[in-house]
């Protein structure tokens, strides 16, 4: 086996190389917004910001970066706040933001799909659906500025993972471009697919070290008929746990959020996001959102009051 060189920094010479490739307008100096996380915490560095504007730029720039050796670091909405987006140290790389990238290519309602490409924002799909008739259920406090690109890289959560699941079940295929420049499409929504090794699932969650995801067949709902939601002051991890159980024997898979969430988290998510509506204050430190969807109209109010009503009698 023969090792691989180590990374160098990128020069001037691979800025005019990649300039030359994507155009003037796709490489640009880092602003402060691409080398800081929301909080200021982690300070990165680079020495170009690359904006490619289709899938065809992106695998240009990676046969680029890789000839040169030259790590590339993924820049979606950063809006993440552990860092990932982020090198601190280490050989001088460029970022890669898909901002220019923002487009809804398809949306097949027979199907029930949605194709963007990885730049797209998530409150932007999720309208694309709506005004459709259909919903894209990833929801979460930074859907303003969150894109599909770093959503599926990080396989993210929100609020609805107990019904509709992470990131990765709402992905029906993606196309990605690999460490070598080779473009990867594997955007077929098909559903009922037993060929072979499923790459979309080793690229989500990857956080880029795989291959850069340009776009995604998103997996559509239909719309429910009616849903409630509370906002519940609880004791402890243990009491949310106990209130769940309860949601499930009354609600059954009518349960579409589920959320255990500390004071500290809703102080954080204030500072960080401070556009983000705070819910009503209450004197505890534990908090569960709950939402109740798809039961007939007339039910869901009745059903969720009757997990409350029980949920309080029981001291949760």
């Amino acid at each position: 086996m023969t090792a691989r060189a180590p990374l160098a920094d990128a020069d001037a010479a691979l800025l005019d190389r990649l300039e030359a490739a994507l155009g003037p307008e796709a490489v640009r100096p880092p602003e402060p917004r691409y080398l800081e996380e929301p909080r200021g915490r982690f300070h990165g560095r680079a020495a170009a910001v690359l904006r490619p504007a289709d899938v065809g730029a992106v695998a240009a720039a990676v046969r680029l970066c890789a000839a040169a050796r030259v790590g590339i670091v993924p820049w979606s909405g950063g809006t993440g706040l552990v860092g990932g987006q982020i090198l601190e140290r280490g050989p001088l790389p460029v970022l890669m933001s898909f901002e220019r990238m923002a487009r809804i290519r398809d949306l097949d309602l027979t199907d029930n799909v949605l194709v963007a490409q990885a730049g797209a924002v998530l409150a932007d799909v999720r309208e694309a659906a709506r005004a459709a008739g259909r919903q894209f259920p990833l929801s979460l406090a930074s859907e303003g500025s969150a894109r599909i690109g770093g959503l599926l890289a990080t396989n993210a959560g929100g609020v609805n993972v107990l019904r509709y699941g992470n990131a990765r079940d709402l992905c029906l295929g993606v196309e990605a471009v690999l460490a070598d420049g080779t473009v990867l499409n594997g955007l077929s929504p098909l559903v009922k697919d037993n060929m072979g090794y499923d790459l979309r699932h080793l690229l989500i969650g990857s956080e880029g070290t795989l291959g850069l995801i340009t776009a995604a067949s998103l997996r559509l709902h239909p719309i429910p008929q009616a849903t409630s939601t509370a906002w519940i002051a609880v004791r402890s991890p243990a009491a949310a746990l106990e209130l769940l159980g309860e949601a499930r024997a009354t609600l059954g898979n009518t349960i579409s959020a589920f959320e255990l969430i500390h004071a500290q988290g809703i102080a954080f998510l204030a500072e960080v996001l401070p556009q983000v509506p705070r819910p009503p204050a209450m004197d505890s430190e534990w908090f569960v959102l709950i939402e109740a969807a798809d039961a007939p109209a007339a039910q869901v109010p009745a059903r969720l009051e009757s997990v409350l009503e029980s949920a309080l009698e029981g001291g949760l």
